[in-house]
């Protein structure tokens, strides 16, 4: 694996240690021996001239922000064909790989009123964020809070509602609906992404999840279902505090805040000595499923669970046939919930036939279920009507579903597409 440490770039730049490593970017440690400092440089591994372009869109978004709360952007460059970023060194950690009983409710309510004061600051010099997570939040040692990572960041008159899926990166489990459905983005999907951050902090979950890493699911769980409370899945969360989360993770734009100063407003209300305020509990006292702090083994896998997701986003947003066969499996879901059987149909056959062209086995396989599930209580529902060449169409593709999960010892997909076939069976035997 290539590395820098020891080369020089841009003849200024003494790069030093490798600190960290991502799906498109490795970040060092240098010395600018121009200014006898040290930064932190940022340089593109991906190739392609699409990637470039979005590298050089990071520098340049992030260039104009000057906030305390927002990790300086000094120089961008190339050298020996290597693009790279020049930012300000931070020490500290992720806000992802802070454990939640190292937390109280309020220090993480004022880490929260900094993250959203940075954005207010970038909404109002036209930046949204696009990418906002928790691995994109540094707590410093002193307490205070730096957003970094304008990677996906555009400015607000640039997003339309023209995005193609194949223009929604980012990590799944933090977009806000629009961006699922190809609507415009602007400031209050940034406030969305919050919510979901907010979520995860109070309860140690992210309201929409998947046991079996379906992300269509998931991607359905944000566009359509309501998340559950965060007092049920976590009894000690302040009821003022979820109602504030609650208002930012709404489906519609405008039914949520319209801006990060509001919001700030009332979290600065719940710190108030004359509010009536919330009390200070360390976050995961109370919580529903378990009483226990977490250990260290749950602040590792809660780091290595961000990492795959920034690993997953970037497949998801780099593949133009992944994109389509997630879209139309949307589509498809969305088209069964209303009883749209042929928009379904044909929304889950694109779904497979852009699988299929990716070589994806495994989503083409998930799929599958879905598709098999809506033929099922399609057929199901119209009884002696049911469409035996459909059905049969349905069983084939199951058929050649199962080994996917079989070979990958996918227990509990394998139970249900046994249990769909089965079904199906049923249903064309009794059409004879």
């Amino acid at each position: 694996m290539t590395t820098l440490e020891g080369r020089t770039l841009g003849e200024r730049y003494r790069v030093e240690t490798l600190i960290g490593r991502g799906g498109m970017a490795d970040v060092y440690r240098a010395e600018d021996v121009m200014l006898d400092r040290t930064v932190a440089v940022k340089v593109l591994t991906e190739r392609d001239d699409g990637e470039r372009d979005r590298f050089l869109r990071e520098a340049r978004s992030m260039a104009r922000l000057n906030h305390p709360n927002i990790v300086a952007v000094y120089d961008a460059g190339r050298s020996e064909n290597w693009s790279y970023i020049v930012m300000e060194l931070i020490d500290g950690r992720t806000l992802a790989s802070v454990p939640a009983h190292e937390l109280t409710v309020h220090q993480a309510l004022r880490h929260y009123i900094e993250i959203l004061d940075a954005l207010s600051y970038a909404h109002d010099n036209g930046i949204v964020h696009r990418d906002m997570k928790p691995a994109n939040v540094m707590l410093l040692p002193s307490g205070s809070v730096k957003v970094m990572d304008f990677g996906l960041a555009r400015r607000a008159t640039d997003m339309s509602s023209n995005t193609t899926a194949g223009e929604i990166v980012g990590t799944i489990a933090y977009l806000p609906p629009e961006r699922f459905l190809g609507k415009a983005a602007d400031a209050r999907s940034d406030l969305y992404s919050v919510g979901v951050m907010m979520y995860e902090t109070f309860t140690g979950q992210v309201p929409f999840k998947s046991e079996t890493d379906d992300l269509v699911a998931v991607i359905f769980g944000h566009v359509n279902e309501p998340p559950p409370t965060p007092r049920s899945v976590n009894r000690a969360v302040p009821m003022q505090v979820e109602r504030i989360i609650m208002r930012l993770l709404e489906k519609e734009p405008d039914r949520r805040y319209q801006t990060a100063p509001e919001v700030i407003v009332d979290l600065r209300t719940l710190l108030g000595p004359t509010s009536g305020g919330v009390t200070d509990p360390g976050l995961r006292r109370g919580q529903a499923a378990s009483n226990a702090p977490p250990t260290a083994a749950d602040a590792a896998r809660k780091t290595i669970e961000a990492d795959a997701r920034e690993v997953l986003a970037r497949t998801f947003g780099k593949s133009r046939p992944i994109d389509v066969g997630y879209s139309e499996t949307l589509a498809g879901m969305l088209a069964t919930r209303k009883g749209d059987w042929a928009e379904a149909s044909r929304a889950y056959q694109s779904a497979l036939s852009a699988f299929a062209e990716a070589k994806n086995e495994i989503e083409c396989a998930k799929t599958a279920l879905k598709y098999a599930a809506m033929v099922l209580q399609k057929n199901t529902e119209a009884e002696s009507n049911a469409d035996r060449r459909e059905v049969s169409n349905a069983i084939d593709i199951l058929t050649e579903a199962l080994p996917s999960f079989r070979g990958r010892s996918m227990v509990r997909e394998l139970e249900e597409g046994e249990r769909l076939l089965y079904a199906l069976q049923r249903v064309l035997i009794r059409t004879r």
